[in-house]
Parts: C-alpha cells; structure tokens; sequence
C-alpha cells in the first residue's frame, strides 16, 4: 500500500472542493452547465410504469389473498388462502386443506392456518372457484374412507409383485 491520503467515500469532496482523482469535473453533481453529456430522456420504453411481469419470489404478489393449490415435493397438495410470503418464498396460507386423492375419489383434511417452506414447493397456482365447485369427475369422500382406498389399492399392488416374482 502507500502512504497516500485515504480516499474519501463515494459524494465527498477533497479539501479544496476537487473531486476525487478519477471523478469527472463538478463532481458530485456532475460537469458544469453547458459541458459534457445533454440530458436527454430515456427512450419510451426504457422504464416501463409497471412490469409486464414481477421477477422471481417477487411473482407471489399475483397470488395475495387468492385461493391457491400447492404442490410439495413428496407429492402433498395444499388447498388454501394466500395471506403472505417472504424473500425465500415460505407461504402463510389460511383456511387450508389437505387435499388427498386417489383415483375419482378426494378427501379434505382440514388444517386451518399453515406455513410451508418454499424449498419444499414444486408448484404454486391459482384455484378456479368455479371449477373447483362443479368437479363432477371426482367424488369427495370422507378421510376415513380415502385412507382406507389408499390401504386397498397399496395392498393390490403387493400382491401383484408377489405373483409376478413367483412367475
């Protein structure tokens, strides 16, 4: 290093009121009138008012106080009212229900108010109300009997790896 004055942080001057080196001539506010670039202003679509589209986490705020289907990674979905979010996309969701499904069949487990982390999300959507209402090619059972389906059809599957090992 040398033992040269320190430089001053970025807005400050030199005593003397000389920019420091490097810094174009009336800095901080740039050159004199009349000198260097015009001002001139940005082009119509430089800087658009509103984004077409929000970037990253940022795109949740599309979602905000909508009812929302969330899929995680080890295949839940979640059934809820978006209510809030943070920088690393973990979700509040309110009203929520698990939503189990098994063939034509589903079943709702209430869960009231949830958070899920956003590492665990694979998907996150908007639910169509109205779809949802007519649903006529599922039929909603209770959790007792969906468990149960699940149990049978696990149970199936068994079997017929057994049988396909003796063969």
């Amino acid at each position: 290093g040398g033992g040269g004055m320190p430089m001053p942080p970025p807005g400050m001057m030199l005593p003397g009121g000389m920019p420091p080196p490097g810094m174009p001539p009336g800095f901080p506010h740039g050159p004199p009138l009349g000198q260097g670039m015009q001002h001139r202003p940005p082009p119509p679509q430089a800087y658009p008012a509103v984004f077409e589209f929000l970037p990253g986490v940022a795109s949740l705020m599309e979602d905000l106080d909508k009812r929302v289907l969330v899929t995680l990674r080890d295949g839940r979905h979640f059934v809820g009212m978006m209510r809030s979010f943070d920088q690393y996309g973990n979700v509040m969701l309110e009203d929520t229900y698990e939503r189990h499904v098994h063939g034509d069949l589903y079943a709702d487990e209430r869960l009231g108010l949830y958070v899920i982390r956003g590492e665990n999300m694979v998907l996150l959507g908007e639910l169509d109300m109205e779809k949802e209402q007519e649903q006529a090619a599922s039929r909603e059972v209770t959790l007792e009997k969906m468990q149960e389906a699940k149990r049978k059809a696990s149970a199936e599957k068994a079997e017929d790896e057994l049988d396909m090992e003796k063969e």
